[in-house]
This record gives C-alpha cells, sequence and structure tokens, in this order.
C-alpha cells in the first residue's frame, strides 16, 4: 500500500544535520511540553555521541516538524546529536536501506514500515525491555519470533470520503453495505452530473482499498496472509480471495469510475474529487491533511467505513493501519543512547505533538489525538477495528517468488481481465514456487 508519504512525488532526499547542542526551539498551538517525568535526564556517557535517525515522508511542514521536535532532546541530553536524514517516498527509502544494508551502513534509528520489518529483522535490537514497549498499544501484535523488533507511531481507519452535498442534492443515503455501496454509485453514474468514483488507476496503489484489504477482511482472520502461505489452493473460488474480488469485479465492471480509470493519476483523481466533480474517494485517514491543505477546510466532508459486508447483520469491519514504525540498528555503536532516545521520542508529551501534527490516532496508552474528523468518524458509525497484520517471513518469500503485486492485479481487473483466469493463474503460481521451497 502507498499512502501520503508513499506518494508518487519525484524522489529527492533531504539530509539535515541537526546540531542539538544550543538549538532548543519550542512548537506553538501544542498542548504537552517537551520534557516529562518520564524522559531521561542524565547524559549517557560524558562523550558526545551522534545518532543518525532516517526516516520518509512527502510532507515538507512534516519532515520541518520532526527536525524542530528532534532538536528539543538536547534539553534531556545535550551530550547527543541526532541527524535526521529524510527521504520523499518509501519506494526510494527501502532501496536506499537495502543497499546500506548489505553494506552494513544502516542508521543507528530508522523507520520502517510494518511488512518492511521482515527484511531487516536481522539488523534489529530487540525493544521488550524498553518501559515505552509496554505502553505502545500494538507493539506486541507485531512482534517477530515472541521478539518486538519495531514500533508504530501511528493507527488510523481506512475510509470512504464523500461530498454530503451530493448526496444530499441527489437523494442518496449512507450506505452500510457492499450492494448499497454498488446502488449509490450506481445512481450517481445515471445521474450523470458526477464522478462516482475517484479512481487514479494509472498510478496502480490507489487500488489498495478494494485488491490489498478486501480478501484480508473477507477472511475475518488478521492473521490471514500468513495463513496463505500454507494453503494449497488460496485464489480458488471459494476462498475469502475470491469472495472479495468477485465484489470486486461487479464494482469494476459496473463503470462507475469515469471514462478512463487507468488513465488517471491519484493527483489528477483527488483534484476531480477535491473540485466536486467526483463524488466519493477510498483512502486512509491520511489523505484528510492533503484534502485539508488543498481545499481549505472540510465542510463539505464526511467518511464512512467501506462496506466490504453483505448485510446489516454482519459486524461492519474497517481495516486499520499501523505505520511509521522504528527500529534501532542492534549494531549501533550508540544502542544505549538511542534507546534512551527511543523512550523520549515515544513518551506521551512528545508522542501527543506528534499524532497531533500528523492528523493520525495514536498508539501509546493515555494519549488521545486531537483530531475532530477522526473522533467524529467513530462516534458516528458503529465499526468493529480489523487490524492490518503483514505476512510473516513464508509469505513474504512466495510473494517475492511469484512477484505478486495486489495493485498491479487490480489494473489487470480494471482492464477487463476475468477473476476465472487470475485466479487460476495465481494459484499456478503460487503452488510452484511452493514446491520449490520444500
Amino acid at each position: 500500500m502507498k499512502r501520503k508519504w508513499a506518494g508518487t512525488l519525484v524522489a529527492s532526499v533531504l539530509t539535515m544535520s541537526v546540531v542539538l547542542s544550543g538549538c532548543g526551539s519550542s512548537e506553538s498551538g501544542t498542548k504537552a511540553t517537551p520534557t516529562g517525568t518520564d524522559t531521561p535526564k542524565q547524559a549517557v556517557s560524558g562523550n558526545k555521541v551522534t545518532i543518525k535517525m532516517a526516516m520518509w515522508d512527502v510532507n515538507a511542514s512534516f519532515i520541518d516538524f520532526l527536525s524542530a521536535k528532534v532538536k528539543e532532546y538536547s534539553k534531556v541530553d545535550p551530550n547527543v546529536n541526532v541527524e535526521v536524514e529524510a527521504f520523499k517516498n518509501d519506494g526510494d527509502y527501502l532501496k536506499a536501506m537495502k543497499v546500506r544494508l548489505s553494506a552494513n551502513e544502516m542508521p543507528d534509528f530508522f523507520e520502517l514500515k510494518p511488512n518492511f520489518i521482515n527484511d531487516f529483522k536481522s539488523e534489529l535490537l530487540p525493544l521488550d525491555d524498553l518501559s515505552t514497549t509496554a505502553k505502545n498499544k500494538y507493539a506486541k501484535k507485531y512482534a517477530v519470533d515472541g521478539k518486538v523488533l519495531a514500533m508504530p507511531t501511528v493507527q488510523f481507519p481506512e475510509m470512504v470520503y464523500y461530498h454530503p452535498s451530493i448526496f444530499k442534492e441527489l437523494g442518496l443515503a449512507v450506505p452500510t453495505t457492499w450492494p448499497q455501496f454498488l446502488d449509490v454509485l450506481n445512481k450517481i453514474k445515471d445521474n450523470k452530473k458526477y464522478i462516482p468514483y475517484a479512481m487514479g488507476g494509472k498510478d496502480a496503489w490507489p487500488d489498495y482499498p478494494f485488491n490489498e484489504f478486501m480478501h484480508h477482511l473477507t477472511s475475518g482472520d488478521e492473521n490471514y496472509l500468513s495463513n496463505l502461505a500454507t494453503a494449497a489452493h488460496p485464489f480458488a473460488e471459494g476462498t475469502p480471495f475470491y469472495k472479495a474480488y468477485s465484489k470486486i469485479e461487479t464494482l469494476y465492471s459496473a463503470k462507475v469510475m469515469g471514462p478512463d480509470p487507468l488513465g488517471v493519476s491519484w493527483d489528477q483523481a483527488t483534484g476531480l474529487f477535491e473540485s466536486k466533480k467526483a463524488a466519493v474517494v477510498a483512502a486512509g485517514l491520511w489523505y484528510l491533511d492533503t484534502y485539508m491543505s488543498k481545499v481549505g477546510n472540510a465542510d463539505d466532508l464526511a467518511a464512512f467505513p467501506m462496506p466490504v459486508r453483505d448485510s446489516e447483520s454482519e459486524p461492519l469491519t474497517v481495516m486499520t493501519f499501523t505505520d511509521h514504525f522504528y527500529a534501532i540498528n542492534k549494531n549501533s555503536k550508540n544502542t544505549e543512547a538511542v534507546k534512551k532516545f527511543m523512550e523520549w521520542f515515544y513518551s506521551p508529551a512528545v508522542h501527543q505533538q506528534y499524532v497531533d501534527k500528523v492528523k493520525l490516532g495514536a498508539v501509546i496508552d493515555g494519549v488521545t489525538a486531537n483530531v475532530p474528523f477522526l473522533n467524529d468518524f467513530y462516534k458516528n458509525n458503529k465499526i468493529t477495528p480489523f487490524l492490518y497484520v503483514p505476512g510473516n517471513q513464508k509469505y513474504t518469500d512466495l510473494i517475492n517468488a511469484t512477484q505478486l503485486d495486489w495493485k498491479t492485479v487490480g489494473q489487470d481487473m480494471i482492464s477487463g481481465k476475468k477473476l476465472s483466469d487470475i485466479s487460476k493463474q495465481l494459484d499456478d503460481k503460487w503452488n510452484k514456487a511452493r514446491d520449490a521451497k520444500k
């Protein structure tokens, strides 16, 4: 999945060497102070050390915020300098980190997506003994071989954004089941005034709410992806994959995504939505910040859960994603200093400012993000959260061996490729890869 900080901007690398001593700064408009009773008070040693921190984000203002935040650590430990290296998208970031991994030049403290953890697990320091690990509500969910190797900083639900004014104009009710969802989109299409759904299919990744998440949700099993590695025919008729993709095939064949959904990029598609030429678009909470930056307000914006269920008697499950994991390089020369920095980085006071700035949900016990749009979403919808858990090493190996990309499969389906053919091809590739690894 690609998201705000994994967008399609041309990659560029911003390296910011932040010399902390004597350079403290503060954030205006925030509620928490930069230091608290749960932050380390003493220097790790009398020697000056430098912590190299690597991360990515396409949002320049967030990079500025994080850089300023990191400077405040000088008030906690004047003997520590932190150098922040920021990448503009996760694809280039991942490539760079893999090169450094092979050269044994990994940074001391670095960011990961949940599905990156397996690729770097041999280099990660277990975090089980950190006090902040016990306070992180999601850390243990992503343990590898019983050890917490990386911890998320945010969580957020996936949503279907819409313009209430269009729904009111056309007399549409918010759908809560898949048949209702299709009915709403078809009615918008029949009216001919608006594009029902803004799909940026040219970029492939915008179909992730359907092609990457729906079969996972349909399975009802957060560990579904790992279990795929042991299934003989995981894509055959009757499987969660086939049930979900049958719905997706119906959606794509309804032609409710404009005249050329594969010729439109994500930026173009969301531009249509933001200018009210399109009525609906699906994305995570991360899109809210982008929308606000372009439109200036959320006066005509609301969201409902993706209604994957067939009937209202079933739970309304919502994919919940965790992201911005951070880990410590076990080969760092400054592991004790990095551990103390990590304790501070995840402390409630700092975490409160972090989630308020990025406008996403909190992961630390006792912290609630001040994001009214998110709080209203939870208040107005009776949902059952469903946590995205990436596949294990066996699953990752099979994905790599078959070069399976859910989003590319989605593009094939939008172009008209039949599910029956896709199912057979995937099953054949999967079983050959499994046999080759026996």
